[in-house]
């Protein structure tokens, strides 16, 4: 397939990068069956690190029989650390085995990515000039593919040649020179011994020791590698053994802390007074921070260089550098001539420079401004088909990345047969799911060695986006068997522009308390409401229905009188909201209350954040039109005298309450205010009852009848004579619109309706389209995952359109 084929053409997945996570996903996705996808590669090979870090001793600190992958093992492995031109080879041989080949574009690379939201698709740029329009996008740039150049004064006016280690100047002999050495990490305790070996002079300049450990590397015998190739269990039995030995650490660094001493601590502290005689050096080289707070580094022959004569270990800090070389802070200047930076990577810079957008065109970096978080180091809400391999909180201490990312890959497989199962066009993450994820995860990260001290874990604002707190066997369990319900699915619906279509979940739990929710509804509710029963007794079978729909716990509750009528505030706790919502109750204009709909609103407080304000509106027929209408336009006023402007409100509401935050909508459009946004769940919109799907969806919704809709509205808006309808009002001028609305309900018409004739007035509107969900299935919120979800939604919805005008 040529490339001008597959720009025409929208591809399946673009997947960026070569190194180790690019072409397992690509492995994967062919054994999957799917051929339409593209890997941009910025260089001209694959290999990634392992085709960039070139440096004299380059090597990986995992056994190499368990950094690779588990379906392509490797029986002629050198070493039991192999070094780094055996890893890259490895890498091209498993690109050329499995075809990957034709599958990847060379010498361009991504520079932003733009969500399509109305055709579910990526529109990924190159620096070649050229755009690809792909369902899926997948990062395989990891975190440590980005030298990092130290911050120093002059460090562009040095004379000499300069290089990171991870560019290193092969064209540049170090024989004989004088070389300075700026950082000792863990590609620097690796070349510095071999350039010691080589340089006449060799200056370490180093701002804090690192705890080490023996790496007690090894050739493997022709005999062992024999026997791997004739008997590939054994090769199996022995990755695992090395698997089990390595996970047992993170016992240590993550559960008991204390074992740390024992392990590395009185290990080191033998070996540093066996090998070097110079107390002073010692001390140098004797870490003052707890041990794994910075990576733990494994070298077999680094202290030995420290004793060299030709080698010298320099503590004191660099103020610049200077044409001929390093300035310290006590004023001497170390003139060399060529200086290598050991500075390691911007690993906490995800993906840049990429610039990567997703709904409503928000940036991922402005999303991550206060650290870098994804649900399983993944997926990120707000960026549909978007997965990153080697995400946030997926680097590891103790065990191989290589396991991790075939986890990883793994739970994209699981996320596109899902997609493929219920015929979904995008898969996005739950705004909740994540934040809950990625709060249990910087709490676990609090009670691990990386919690203590500065380094490259963490992030300017002291957040570690890096490292995974517990074992990769629990991490591999839910990649590979967690529930999905984190997730939404959803395809456009081909009748409406802008309306999308979500997916009912599919797990057992869910569709059985579907089932029972129905059937309550049809057998208990359905039958009790409307005619020929008195507002009375209508009211009565709320009321007592409400104890089985109970709220979410922990919202903080308090009530004021605005205009005499009682109004409900929630919110949760500890937040001190700048934006608000104003949710107006459903209940064919004659039932409900703030009390009836507490299974919604506290849900959307907690999720939202928000203050939010539930008037307890006069009901029809005792008080008609526009008696309700009256009393929240006098609650968006109580707000604005509460430090709430309009343009921090969004007003929602459910049925009867979608039609009267349309209507308060229109009187405040017509007064010169306009509230942030409108969030409606089935909102009935047309008086006249002219929507098609009162008929045809009668018999589907369990809870709304249409003898109940029409005895509403003729009790709010008098019988006979011509009642005005919202459908048919000018909606020019309104703020962005959500609109929620189940597939099995007879107000489906209405949203559809109302969707259409907004977006044609120029309004910005999302209607979300719930399949097998009736009428403000919401309220089931206890029993429903899928209901809490929508909420969510809601609460996402009203973050958005309030920060786009605070």
């Amino acid at each position: 397939m040529s490339a001008e084929a597959r720009e025409a053409k929208p591809l399946g997945a673009v997947i960026i990068g070569a190194g180790f996570a690019g072409i397992g996903m690509g492995i994967a996705l062919r054994r999957e069956g799917l051929q339409d996808f593209l890997i941009v590669e910025r260089a001209q090979d694959v290999g990634g690190v392992w085709r960039d870090n070139r440096y004299p001793g380059a090597a990986c600190d995992v056994p190499s029989h368990l950094y690779s992958f588990s379906f392509e093992p490797n029986p002629d492995w050198s070493h039991v650390f192999s070094a780094q031109p055996e890893i890259a080879a490895y890498l091209q041989l498993c690109a050329r085995k499995y075809q990957l080949l034709p599958h990847i574009r060379f010498g361009t690379a991504v520079q932003s990515a733009r969500y399509d939201e109305a055709q579910d698709l990526w529109q990924v740029s190159l620096s070649d000039g050229s755009v690809l329009q792909s369902r899926l996008l997948i990062s395989g740039v990891g975190q440590l593919s980005r030298p990092a150049l130290p911050r120093i004064e002059g460090i562009d006016s040095f004379a000499g040649r300069s290089f990171h280690s991870a560019q290193w100047d092969e064209h540049y002999p170090l024989e004989g020179k004088r070389v300075a050495v700026i950082g000792t990490g863990a590609s620097a305790i690796q070349f510095i011994p071999e350039i010691a070996r080589q340089a006449k002079q060799l200056k370490i300049f180093q701002r804090s020791p690192a705890w080490m450990m023996p790496r007690h590397d090894r050739a493997y015998s022709e005999g062992e590698k024999r026997r791997f190739r004739q008997w590939p269990w054994l090769m199996r039995l022995y990755r695992l053994g090395i698997y089990l030995r390595y996970e047992s650490r993170a016992l240590a660094f993550t559960r008991f802390k204390s074992l740390m001493k024992l392990v590395v601590e009185i290990p080191y502290r033998a070996t540093l007074k066996r090998e070097i005689a110079d107390p002073v050096l010692r001390e140098k080289l004797l870490p003052d921070y707890p041990i794994g707070c910075k990576r733990l580094l494994l070298s077999d022959n680094y202290l030995e260089t420290m004793t060299r004569a030709n080698v010298q270990l320099l503590t004191q800090g660099i103020r610049r550098l200077t044409p001929q070389g390093v300035e310290t802070t006590d004023g001497q200047v170390h003139e060399v001539d060529a200086i290598v930076y050991g500075t390691g990577f911007a690993a906490t810079e995800f993906l840049a420079p990429m610039s990567i957008s997703g709904r409503d065109g928000q940036d991922l970096n402005t999303v991550w401004r206060q650290g870098a978080m994804a649900y399983l180091g993944l997926t990120v809400p707000g960026f549909p088909n978007f997965f990153m391999l080697y995400g946030p909180n997926t680097n590891l201490g103790h065990n191989s990345i290589v396991y991790m990312l075939e986890s990883q890959i793994a739970h994209v497989l699981r996320c596109i047969r899902r997609m493929r199962e219920v015929s979904a066009s995008a898969i996005d993450t739950q705004a909740a799911t994540y934040r809950h994820y990625n709060a249990h995860i910087q709490k676990r990260l609090a009670g691990t060695v990386w919690n203590g001290c500065k380094s490259w874990y963490v992030d300017a604002n002291g957040h570690n986006s890096t490292n995974w707190p517990g074992f990769t066997l629990s991490y591999r369990w839910l990649t590979r068997h967690g529930s999905l319900r984190p997730y939404r699915f959803s395809s456009i619906d081909a009748r409406q522009a802008g309306s999308l279509r979500v997916a009912a979940p599919q797990n057992v739990l869910e569709r059985a308390s579907a089932a029972l929710m129905r059937g309550i509804l049809r057998s208990v509710f359905r039958p009790l409401i409307g005619p020929p029963f008195a507002p009375r007794v209508q009211r009565a079978v709320v009321d007592a229905l409400v104890l089985a729909m109970p709220g979410r716990s922990g919202a903080q509750i308090s009530q004021r009188s605005v205009a005499g009528r009682p109004v409900e505030i929630l919110q949760a706790p500890g937040t001190a909201p700048r934006q608000a919502i104003l949710y107006l109750h459903g209940g064919a204009f004659c039932l409900g209350s703030p009390r009836t709909h507490r299974s919604i609103t506290t849900h959307l407080a907690a999720e939202s954040g928000m203050a939010v304000w539930v008037p307890d509106y006069r009901l029809a027929p005792e008080h008609p039109c526009p008696a309700a209408v009256e009393d929240a336009l006098a609650c968006v006023q109580a707000m604005n005298e509460q430090g709430f402007p309009c343009e921090r409100i969004v007003i929602a509401g459910d049925s009867a309450g979608g039609a009267l935050t349309l209507e308060v909508a229109l009187r405040l459009r017509d007064a010169g205010q306009r509230p942030a946004g409108l969030a409606m769940i089935s909102p009935v919109t047309d008086a006249q009852l002219r929507g098609e799907t009162l008929a045809t969806h009668a018999g589907e919704d369990p809870m709304l009848r249409i003898g109940w809709l029409r005895q509403g509205l003729d009790w709010y808006l008098g019988r006979g004579g011509a009642r005005p309808a919202l459908i048919d009002q000018d909606f020019r001028g309104l703020p962005p619109m959500l609109i929620q609305v189940g597939s099995q309900e007879i107000l489906l018409s209405d949203s559809l309706r109302l969707s259409e004739r907004a977006r044609a007035a120029g309004v910005e509107v999302r209607c979300e389209l719930h399949e097998a969900r009736w009428h403000v299935f919401h309220l089931q919120a206890f029993y429903l995952r899928s209901a809490v979800d929508a909420i969510a939604g809601i609460a996402a919805f009203a973050r958005r359109v309030t920060a786009s005008d605070t």
